[in-house]
């Protein structure tokens, strides 16, 4: 059996292709109403302005005491060193991610440590009698965000 290669060979391939390119064209016609695609230039009028604000929110015990062992760990010298030495910019990235994490909640930074050293470490900042990373105090951040949630609950049921 012989296959007839002929329409590729010939330069013919828009006829073979054509029923298929008709078949797509059919589908995105059946489909194209169902899409929601807005674009940013087509909605920017719509929004409401944006509204910034920035609320203050000390570190938890237990956050300041990781951001002290990590100020005098070694990565954070060679960070500063790297920032020094206009190089290094990994070490400075690593330093700089570990901090945003360590602020949005301490677990993110604890997670490579046994559960019994976490357990130990949190015990000694907690204020609670049974205490868990899971706990609130441990990230002001998600307390001023609960904060805001609250204040914005408010204000749209007036």
């Amino acid at each position: 059996m012989r296959l007839d290669l002929s329409p590729f060979i010939a330069g013919d391939v828009l006829t073979v292709l054509e029923p298929a390119a008709l078949a797509l064209e059919a589908l995105h016609k059946q489909v194209l109403p169902f899409l929601l695609r807005r674009l940013k230039e087509d909605v920017l009028n719509d929004l409401p302005p944006k509204i910034i604000q920035d609320y203050h929110c000390d570190l938890s015990d237990l956050q300041k005491q990781l951001y002290d062992d990590f100020s005098r760990s070694q990565a954070s010298s060679e960070a500063q060193d790297a920032v020094r030495s206009n190089n290094g910019q990994k070490h400075v990235f690593q330093a700089l991610q570990y901090l945003r994490k360590l602020c949005n909640h301490p677990a993110l930074v604890l997670n490579g440590m046994s559960p019994e050293e976490v357990k130990a470490i949190v015990a000694k900042h907690s204020k609670e009698p049974e205490p868990s990373l899971d706990d609130l105090e441990h990230a002001p951040k998600l307390q001023a965000l609960r904060c805001v949630e609250t204040q914005s609950t408010l204000h749209n049921d007036i």
